[in-house]
């Protein structure tokens, strides 16, 4: 009867197979499998070919082959290529976080060189330290998670055979960005000559993208209200279109804006001027609004300024008493539920104060009785 047993250890299994083969010999070969659950099928499959007068292990197919020898790079080059699911909004800017990834944080390590199917659990655990000594936080966890989907999607193609070796490996522990403007520092940025961009943004948090594609058709001043249908040209970031409503501060700074707009074939509110025409921005194209936060006085050394008026515009409209539910929905939160709202929610301690004061615990003072016989009139 054939036998399974791991030459490997505990974390590095290697599960090889002892059977009696067509020839009468007794053999011992490698399964090449990750499990002894898979080893015992595989040894299982040589005594019912054995059985049926066919030799123990045939000749691998040339898929086969390069299954077994295709390695972390060339998977990785396989996938820029191939990737394209129907779930995928924008594959073109996809390919683009994608590509410096791989470049940069995947092919100048051990691990590309590996053969996909050789990667354990250890081996990303140790590509993922390794990364941790010169990346954040943030970028390491993008990274294996962009190669988690890698391994998936191989996987679930048949290029190779394998359980996926960046299951369950811990991430690093990331700080999200509380970095918010005062309400005294929105007021200057939106004081007189205020950028049109920059109230919008303060008035409505909508996300840099969907301001760079809003256009005129979708500010509906008669109806009060701007439908967001895109960010730059595709669709919002949820994948489908919101409305919401138009601030009756915002409505006479977007319509003395659009007499002086530059005119575009598309009808952008906010074009960016390039090589004498005005167009639509890139997602690489750098924002001048640094200039314009230094000129209010704000805080222009923010990594990302636009998202943190995002975050403003939730923070004071919060402190302002609107509900979760209503912050949750202009924001456009449709996966995540108020989980991902309440992180756009960076309350100031004078508020906090504020509604501590709310409460009353401490008992009234007794109250004077006065009789009325000592007030009376006497005749």
């Amino acid at each position: 009867m054939a036998t399974v047993s791991n030459r490997g250890t505990k974390d590095r299994p290697v599960w090889y197979c002892r059977y009696l083969d067509l020839d009468g010999k007794r053999k011992h070969r490698p399964t090449h499998q990750t499990t002894k659950a898979a080893a015992l099928r595989y040894v299982a499959e040589i005594e019912a070919r054995v059985a049926r007068g066919q030799i123990g292990i045939p000749e691998p197919t040339e898929k086969e082959r390069a299954a077994k020898t295709i390695t972390v790079a060339e998977l990785a080059a396989r996938f820029m290529a191939e990737y394209d699911p129907p779930r995928l909004k924008d594959r073109k800017a996809y390919m683009l976080q994608i590509r410096p990834m791989v470049n940069a944080r995947l092919l100048p390590y051990p691990l590309a060189t590996m053969a996909a199917v050789s990667v354990k659990r250890l081996d990303v655990v140790t590509y993922r330290d390794a990364l941790r000594r010169k990346y954040k936080a943030a970028t390491v966890n993008l990274t294996l998670a962009h190669l988690h989907r890698m391994f998936a999607w191989a996987i679930e193609g048949e290029i190779i055979d394998c359980r996926n070796p960046c299951s369950k490996i811990e991430r690093m522990r990331t700080v999200p960005s509380d970095a918010i403007y005062t309400r005294e520092q929105c007021e200057r940025l939106l004081g007189a000559d205020c950028d049109p961009m920059v109230a919008t943004a303060l008035l409505t948090g909508m996300r840099y993208g969907e301001l760079r594609g809003l256009r005129w058709s979708d500010v509906r001043f008669d109806l009060s209200c701007i439908e967001i249908k895109r960010s730059f040209q595709t669709t919002p970031k949820s994948g489908k279109a919101r409305i919401i409503p138009l601030h009756s501060d915002l409505a006479p700074i977007l319509l003395a804006w659009q007499e002086r707009c530059p005119q575009t074939p598309e009808g952008l509110c906010f074009p960016v001027s390039r090589w004498g025409t005005y167009q639509l921005a890139r997602r690489t194209y750098p924002c001048e609004v640094r200039a314009l936060l230094a000129a209010a006085d704000c805080p222009g050394d923010l990594q990302h300024p636009w998202h943190a008026m995002r975050h403003t515009f939730a923070t004071l409209l919060a402190e302002s008493g609107a509900s979760i539910d209503a912050i949750s929905r202009i924001l456009g939160h449709s996966t995540g539920g108020y989980r991902i709202t309440a992180g756009y929610v960076h309350t100031s301690l004078k508020y906090l104060a504020s509604e501590i004061e709310k409460l009353r615990l401490m008992p009234g003072q007794p109250a004077a009785v006065l009789r009325i016989a000592d007030y009376r009139q006497h005749a």
